[in-house]
């Protein structure tokens, strides 16, 4: 296996959620361990237990019941991105491939630039069955990457400071006496410009995603793709656990997923978990 072969148990550092602060991997067994808060005040001993109990039993190889208290603190809602790794970790050491890539998934999708997360996620993916690529996947390569390099709150952030800061020009550029601090100005809302219009796309972009598109992970072993929603139905292809899928739409307890290669059909809702 690759450098993280062997997942261990991740310490969460921090209780805020608006921090969103977490450790770095240790493969030490933690001595003092809590997840961020995401719940109520009042829930934080015993979240904090939780969390440290997970992390004794992944340590001390019993990953069952590391997963159990990983599980139950998300329930308690305290998923972060540190609980969602460890409970991955926990699956991944116990054969579930597909739940352990949905854990992933969920971890990377809180903390895009963590290498870890997305170290462990890219070996468990290379574990799968299916390795289905679309062209358009390849294409916008780039675009993709740039893309998951910062979190929707973060492109936020840099929106609302590249604009004040291009506020704050505009009125030194009208309002300015000194000749010199006028042309200044010009000049650096010329600079800001590029950065401004890539901060607002890429926020448009990821909250047009977030509205419109779903994704889920084959959870089943082996799951057949119908050509409607029903098993009397036609089977069009057979997929296997961990595969990522895109969900178009839903009927009833059936829902219609497409691949990256633009194969289409139907499963069922319970064979798949959304991230």
């Amino acid at each position: 296996m690759s450098a993280v072969a062997s997942p261990v148990a991740r310490m969460g550092r921090a209780f805020l959620a608006a921090t969103a602060a977490v450790s770095c991997l240790s493969i030490m067994p933690p001595a003092m361990a809590a997840p961020p808060a995401t719940a109520s005040a009042s829930s934080l001993p015993e979240a904090t237990r939780l969390f440290a109990a997970g992390n004794s039993e992944y340590d001390a190889g019993r990953y069952e019941e590391a997963a159990r208290d990983y599980r139950q603190l998300i329930t308690q809602g305290y998923g972060s991105e540190a609980v969602h790794f460890n409970l991955g970790n926990a699956l991944y050491k116990t054969g579930r491939i597909g739940p352990a890539i949905l854990e992933y998934e969920k971890a990377a999708a809180m903390a895009p630039n963590d290498a870890e997360v997305r170290s462990n996620l890219e070996f468990v993916r290379s574990l799968t069955a299916d390795k289905t690529t679309g062209g358009a996947q390849t294409t916008s390569f780039f675009v993709e990457r740039l893309l998951s390099l910062t979190t929707p709150d973060q492109d936020a952030v840099a929106l609302v400071a590249l604009f004040l800061a291009m506020g704050a020009l505009v009125a030194i550029r009208i309002a300015g006496r000194a000749e010199m601090m006028r042309r200044l100005a010009v000049w650096g809302m010329v600079v800001l410009a590029l950065p401004l219009l890539v901060a607002a796309s890429a926020y448009s972009i990821k909250l047009y995603r977030a509205a419109t598109t779903t994704q889920a992970i084959v959870l089943a072993e082996r799951l057949d793709v119908r050509s409607g929603p029903g098993e009397d139905n036609t089977t069009l292809f057979t997929v296997h656990e961990g595969l990522k899928l895109r969900v178009r739409s839903e009927q009833g307890a059936w829902l219609l997923v497409s691949l990256e290669n633009g194969l289409n059909g139907w499963v069922p809702a319970s064979s798949v978990g959304v991230i």
